[in-house]
């Protein structure tokens, strides 16, 4: 016979019994021991053999799991095999799902002859993952999965019977455990999870109703049928857990919870924002000294002025200053000072900075491009420099920029990467790595720059920002080519030129003489059939737009003969659309010329009777925001559109700040969006889970945008095509997390 050492009763083994034998006295501890036989293999695959090669007395053999069983269970098909005769079968043996490592069962109980001795005998096994019908295991992962025990003797054979229940009872404990745990729970163990979560099983299923073009719900067959527990844990996934909606999380999370369900492929997270620009005025209507007196403490106190201005030298020497403060002042006047800075214009303190850094640049480059600056702090400067937030540098030198560009590509800077003068004509490469976030090069070739993100915004306040009530501030973005409209505008322009259309010299004269399109023959069913707005009634649509900012749309006359062409054929209109909305037009309207022609009114802001039919969205959005000073500010007549006014007097100083967004194809502030591979498409099914996930991950505050996911990626009806989605059929999907007021055993359809 062949064993191995006594077993731990710490360890695997016959636990149970090993350790109840450990606390046995003197001869019976090591009588109800049990000692491990050697497994090993047989010729017949799949089998392994424990032999005892002794004879014994009351001999019994047991069969003990070296690891934990899972969901599938194991089935050990014992056979006994006396020596020198042929193997009889014995009962099998089930170790249930969950039973704990160490859970030993009877495998054999050898018969006994004269004297109660046993002869020599084997024991020959075969394991099955699963019940009898599973997977059968190789030798190796039967030895590996149990091993058989031999125990001598009537005590031992006793402690085995009153040990018998407590690996049932293990194995219960376990299985109660389990049931806890959502990735083995299943049947009524998951609908307690969900009930839990708000989350019953659904017992309906989606479906593409082709007839109201939206999703639907009907019940699962044959009736009272339930989700099965795949797709049920796949949701619970979702809600169950702690979910820290960053950046990461939701890069790993989506792709993660979407496989779930069959969605291959990387999901993105695109936070990228539209470009934000920034203008500020100071109003005080009815008090035309407020402003300036504020102005000139501001001077005194915050701002920097050059070195060798006398203003500026009795302003400095009485702040009290910390010495290092003092000194960083000290450096940053000798900058503005090399900048030829207008001895009575100083500099709010970021541009100083960022100017004293350009200095620095400009000396490590042996080149100075700008060769000074043309203004700084200049009460009556508008929203660019009355509060010194911006600078007016001298259009650039050609040979100095030049000279800076070559010397930057000689350095390999990575924080300086410089572009050719045919490319930035501003220099606006080095001009940012310094820290100004704002370049704009005028058309006499000078160049604005601030550190704050203004970009081509400007207000203006008429009449005056301390005159008499109302005031009018009107947001504009000044353009180098075309003072009479904004810079998105600009780009419609330029790009519809390739059509050869050139916008209408004097518009409101146009509009003037305009007529109902419904007096030109055949237009009205052209402008029908692409869905474009038409002008009807002239008068009306005329009071409307004089609402909007005639720096904000353009007018095309089509002329006679484009006319008619799309009087006959109305397709003409969509590459003139699809160029106009690529180049940032948001809105479009036709109208009727007086001589009989259609005009195009394409806008970048909302448009009567168009809104934002191109592009669903407006290209430029106005957000103003008003602050006193004093006990009470100014009240705007609106907060949106590229116009404002105050109608009223009110007390002290205001500060009326405009914040325009500029559509770019990026996300407004505060949203974010998903995004999939342009060749994937969602079921039904998929859809639903994506927009599940969605809502749970975005934090409160935040909007996420899935236009482009409902409107290309969703195959609604398995034809391989993707279905645009229009807003009801994409809110048509059914919420995980049950309202507290739907029905109990159904999805919520929104």
């Amino acid at each position: 016979m062949t064993t191995s050492s006594l077993l731990d009763p710490d360890h695997l083994g016959a636990g149970v019994l090993a350790a109840a034998a450990a606390e046995l006295i003197g001869p019976l501890s090591p009588a109800a021991t049990p000692r491990a036989l050697s497994l090993h293999a047989t010729t017949s695959p799949g089998q392994a053999e424990a032999v005892v090669d002794t004879t014994t007395r009351h001999p019994l053999v047991l069969c003990t799991v070296l690891s934990d069983v899972d969901a599938q269970g194991l089935t050990i098909l014992p056979a006994l095999k006396p020596g020198g005769g042929a193997p009889q079968s014995l009962p099998v043996l089930t170790f249930a799902p969950h039973t704990a490592a160490g859970t030993a069962l009877v495998a054999a109980l050898p018969p006994a002859g004269k004297g109660d001795v046993t002869t020599p005998f084997s024991v020959l096994a075969r394991g099955i993952l699963g019940g009898e019908l599973g997977v059968g295991l190789s030798t190796a992962q039967l030895i590996a999965a149990v091993r058989f025990d031999l125990v001598e003797g009537v005590l031992g054979r006793l402690l085995t019977v009153l040990l018998d229940e407590k690996g049932r009872i293990r194995r219960t404990a376990r299985q109660i455990r389990a049931s806890r745990t959502l990735a083995v729970a299943s049947g009524n163990a998951l609908d307690r999870i969900g009930a839990d979560l708000s989350c019953p099983r659904f017992s309906d299923e989606l479906f593409w109703d082709a007839e109201e073009q939206t999703p639907a719900t009907r019940p699962l067959q044959p009736p009272g049928t339930r989700e099965d527990d795949e797709s049920y844990r796949d949701r619970l996934r979702v809600l169950r857990g702690v979910r820290l909606p960053s950046t990461p999380w939701l890069d790993s999370a989506l792709d993660d919870f979407l496989a779930d369900v069959g969605v291959a492929g990387a999901v993105g997270v695109d936070e990228a924002v539209d470009p934000q620009l920034i203008a500020i005025r100071l109003v005080a209507p009815g008090a035309p000294a407020a402003i300036g007196q504020l102005l000139n403490a501001l001077r005194r106190v915050h701002m920097i002025w050059p070195a060798g201005s006398t203003e500026g030298d009795d302003a400095h020497a009485h702040r009290l200053l910390p010495p290092d403060v003092a000194a960083r002042v000290d450096t940053q006047r000798a900058a503005l000072a090399t900048w030829q800075v207008q001895p009575f214009q100083p500099l709010a303190p970021t541009v100083a900075e960022a100017l004293t850094t350009l200095d620095r640049r400009c000396v490590q480059l042996g080149a100075r491009p700008w060769p000074r600056v043309l203004k700084g702090q200049d009460n009556a400067g508008g929203s660019r420099f009355e509060l010194g937030f911006g600078a007016l540098f001298a259009a650039p030198v050609a040979a100095q920029l030049d000279a800076a560009v070559t010397a930057a590509g000689q350095l390999k800077d990575p924080n300086l990467v410089p572009r050719p003068r045919s490319a930035d004509p501003a220099g606006a490469w080095l001009l940012k790595a310094c820290g100004l976030r704002t370049v704009e090069q005028g058309a006499d070739g000078t160049v604005f720059v601030s550190t704050a993100p203004m970009g081509p915004l400007v207000v203006d306040v008429e009449p005056d920002a301390s005159g008499d009530v109302p005031l009018t501030l009107t947001a504009r973005l000044v353009s180098a080519t075309d003072p009479d409209h904004d810079v998105p505008v600009v780009s419609v322009i330029t790009a519809l030129a390739g059509a050869q259309l050139t916008p209408v010299a004097d518009p409101a004269a146009v509009l003037a003489a305009a007529r109902p399109t419904s007096t030109v023959t055949g237009l009205d069913a052209a402008l029908d059939s692409r869905s474009v707005p038409k002008v009807t009634d002239v008068a009306a649509f005329t009071r409307q737009l004089d609402t909007v900012s005639p720096r904000d749309y353009v007018l095309f006359d089509l002329g006679a003969a484009r006319t008619s062409a799309v009087t006959a054929n109305s397709a003409l209109l969509s590459p003139l659309f699809t160029t106009a909305t690529a180049a940032g037009a948001s809105s479009v309207v036709a109208l009727a010329t007086g001589a009989g022609t259609l005009a195009l009114l394409f806008g970048v802001t909302g448009l009567p009777l168009a809104g934002a039919n191109l592009a669903g969205e407006h290209t430029l959005i106005h957000r103003w925001q008003v602050r006193g000073l004093g006990d009470q500010h100014a009240t705007l007549s609106a907060r949106r559109g590229a116009v404002v006014r105050i109608p009223l007097f009110n007390d002290g100083i205001s500060v009326v700040s405009c914040v325009v967004g500029q559509r770019s194809g990026a996300n407004d502030p505060y949203t974010w969006r998903p995004s999939l591979p342009d060749s994937t498409l969602l079921s039904l099914r998929q859809y639903e889970h994506l927009l599940n996930i969605v809502e749970l991950a975005t934090p409160v505050g935040v909007r996420a945008d899935t236009f482009a996911i409902r409107r290309r990626h969703v195959d609604v009806d398995g034809s391989g095509r993707s279905t645009g989605l229009n807003i009801a059929a994409a809110r048509a999907y059914r919420h995980y997390r049950l309202a507290p007021s739907a029905r109990a055993g159904q999805g919520e359809i929104s």
